[in-house]
């Protein structure tokens, strides 16, 4: 049976981290241009338009259910779903989910949703597979996926702890340790189509840099006539709800890094992702994955005075599985670790204009020789001509989530 839904996470409380209205754009860069973001709309108004963006996709999906042609973002539901859920609110769309190969007349019912994403410049399509933490009776299910969908070495990131805060988030479905290096897969062969492996370790290594456990394993068919290399990289450095402070925040940088080296492919071999629900801590890690192949093709240096690539990565990725990016604070880490990255690439590719601004990786610019930074968003968050009339639905999801945010900081979620 699923747990309780999902809570809203709480926003950063402003003992943690004080945000200026100047920490989510990053300005063109030129010769006379600093590294530096603009003013914006700040992170809460960013991520309660998300919210409310999906709220309606959401509607929509409840309100055509029932049609001949369902929306597209209509949730999968009915006890076979439930059952098989981890949380109770969150699950793919009927019309982008992983459908597990199973034979004909079986629930082939997975929480795991397929995500594309596509390159601004040199239009290669990056694949990923988000999914929940598996359950103790759904894990046989993930390497059924596993071997069905993706292709030889896979690799698979895990974002969370099994265990966090005394409740289980993600039910260990993978040797552990050296000790005990083998696990049968579905032995009681639930679907009757002799889909029985042998999972063995073959190696662990703790990596320092991506402050991570890394695991080659060996997924073979009972017949021995096929295996496969799956590398499932472990990082438990990131808090439930919360973002990686310190030095695991420059571990996950080298994190995404390793996924894509141990991939044979990653436009055609999607990388599997998964947290405790699959949606906010996968949801930040392909968010980042991608705008940072955004960065390195330059396709960041220059943007339009409205673009924003950060909210645009989000709100797609949300149209391909709910709720992906968790919350403010997850929201506010994507801008802030674009911009230090953005910032090394201009000072990489303009050394004299940084040097004679007094601009370092560490420190901003001298205040007497910073440029005006033009203006490239109103202050205040734009409001589409759709959304006229609609203040108080606005003002009332503003105040659920302020709502969530007390009762997380008070341990009710």
């Amino acid at each position: 049976m699923a747990s309780a839904p999902l809570a809203v996470p709480p926003s950063p409380s402003s003992s943690k981290r004080s945000r200026s209205k100047d920490s989510t754009r990053s300005a063109a860069t030129s010769s006379v241009n600093t590294p530096f973001l603009t003013p914006s709309a700040s992170a809460p108004s960013l991520f309660t338009d998300l919210e409310w963006e999906q709220r309606q996709r959401l509607l929509k999906g409840i309100q055509q259910g029932d049609s001949e042609q369902p929306s597209a973002f209509a949730r999968c539901i009915g006890e076979d779903v439930v059952g098989r859920n981890r949380y109770a609110n969150v699950d793919p769309y009927q019309s982008n989910r992983v459908r597990l190969k199973v034979p004909e007349g079986h629930n082939d019912y997975i929480n795991a949703s397929p995500v594309e994403l596509k390159s601004t410049k040199s239009g290669a399509v990056l694949k990923y597979i988000a999914t929940q933490g598996p359950k103790f009776d759904t894990y046989p299910h993930l390497w059924r996926m596993v071997w069905h969908e993706t292709t030889s070495p896979a690799v698979i990131v895990m974002l969370t702890q099994t265990h966090e805060a005394n409740r289980e988030k993600c039910f260990p479905y993978f040797p552990r340790s050296p000790g005990s290096p083998e696990l049968k897969l579905n032995p009681q062969d639930e679907f009757q189509d002799g889909f029985i492996h042998d999972l063995k370790l073959v190696s662990l290594e703790d990596h320092e840099e991506a402050r991570a456990q890394v695991r080659e394993l060996d997924m073979t068919s009972e017949d021995g006539s096929e295996t496969r290399k799956i590398w499932h990289l472990l990082f438990a450095g990131w808090p439930d709800f919360l973002v990686p402070e310190g030095a695991d925040r420059t571990a996950l940088l080298k994190l995404i890094d390793i996924s894509r080296e141990k991939n044979d492919d990653i436009n055609t071999n999607p990388r599997i992702v998964h947290c405790s629900a699959g949606v906010g801590r996968s949801g930040t890690f392909i968010a980042l994955d991608w705008l940072l192949q955004e960065l390195d093709e330059g396709s960041l240096d220059e943007l339009d005075d409205e673009e924003d690539p950060i909210q645009t990565v989000v709100d797609t990725l949300r149209q391909q599985r709910m709720m992906m990016v968790q919350g403010e604070a997850q929201l506010a880490f994507i801008y802030d670790v674009i911009r230090d990255r953005w910032r090394d690439r201009w000072i990489s590719q303009h050394p004299e204009d940084a040097e004679r601004l007094g601009v370092t990786r560490d420190a901003p610019p001298r205040e007497p020789e910073q440029p005006k930074l033009k203006r490239q968003k109103s202050e205040k968050s734009e409001v589409s001509e759709q959304r006229e009339g609609d203040e108080d639905d606005r003002a009332q999801l503003e105040a659920e989530l302020m709502d969530a945010e007390m009762d997380f900081e008070k341990g009710k979620t």
